[in-house]
């Protein structure tokens, strides 16, 4: 079976699509299976497309023998599998082994990205964790580099290089894997304070927390706090809390009937019209817009 007739009947539900689009539209352009290419065992891509889609867009599958490279360059989509649920946002790269159920849907006004279906060695060994791999780009300069040298290639399909394709799918993993040793070496060697203040953050965020509370715990000046918490993390600590606020009321929009209040103070904002606009300045929505949208 080509990989076309695979996709067709890897579906669990049709897809929803804009009118006029074939559901293979995701897969945007084919390549035929060559037993010619070197090192296809390393690195075999089935199938390149750049995307900008709007309203209606989602695709639900049972199974697909194959790897999702997806890379988001603006706009919102969700990746779901049977026990997670990923926001794809600017900027950002995912990693799916599709021999799992799985759905792609819209998650905003619109989603302009770059998806890689593929097979090969290569891809085996970098995949380690089963439920999906997702990194955030937007400091990665030189693997936005590998991307856009990947793009290159494929957008011009008929003078595509698989060989090319191989070392940019090498050097992309391999920056990120080391990028990521680096972050957990990083971590291994932050104060324990910092960790702390952050643990706080992630998992008691509906507290009310302030830098004087951390101050007393901590027997350190706020002032330090703030300063070292802001130079480890990139934003200060009142600006990471909320964050994970916003987080944790986008999972609440979507999941849960409570009202715009109710979610607000269950994640620690006591003040609605605060929440309210703290996440239209995140998100660009309003809470009830993002939920209508989601």
């Amino acid at each position: 079976m080509d990989f076309l007739a695979s996709f067709l009947a890897s579906f669990s539900k049709t897809p929803s699509l804009p009118n006029g689009m074939p559901p293979e539209t995701l897969l945007g352009h084919i390549y035929e299976e060559k037993a010619d290419i070197p090192c296809q065992s390393l690195l075999s891509i089935h199938a390149y497309g750049s995307h900008y889609m709007s309203a209606p867009f989602s695709y639900h599958f049972r199974s697909l023998n194959s790897y999702l490279l997806l890379y988001t360059k603006n706009g919102n989509g969700t990746l779901q599998t049977a026990e997670n649920k990923f926001t794809l946002e600017e900027m950002s790269l995912f990693l799916l082994d599709c021999r799992q159920p799985f759905s792609l849907s819209l998650s905003g006004s619109f989603w302009n990205f770059e998806i890689y279906f593929c097979t090969g060695s290569l891809l085996s060994a970098f995949y380690l964790r089963p439920q999906g791999m997702y990194w955030s780009l937007s400091h990665s300069a030189e693997i936005l580099r590998h991307l856009q040298m990947l793009e290159n290639s494929n957008k011009n399909f008929l003078h595509r290089n698989p060989i090319l394709d191989l070392k940019c799918f090498a050097n992309l993993f391999s920056d990120l894997s080391l990028a990521a040793e680096q972050e957990m070496n990083a971590k291994k060697n932050l104060p324990s304070y910092l960790l702390y203040m952050k643990k706080c953050f992630d998992y008691s965020y509906a507290n009310h927390y302030f830098l004087t509370y951390f101050e007393t715990e901590l027997d350190i000046s706020k002032y330090r706090l703030c300063r070292e918490f802001s130079t480890v993390f990139g934003v200060s600590p009142i600006q990471y809390l909320n964050q994970r606020r916003i987080e944790a009321a986008k999972e609440l929009l979507c999941t849960t009937s409570m009202t715009v209040h109710e979610i607000g103070s269950s994640v620690g904002f006591d003040n609605t019209n605060h929440f309210i606009n703290l996440f239209k300045r995140s998100t660009g929505k309003t809470p009830n817009a993002y939920r209508q949208e989601n």
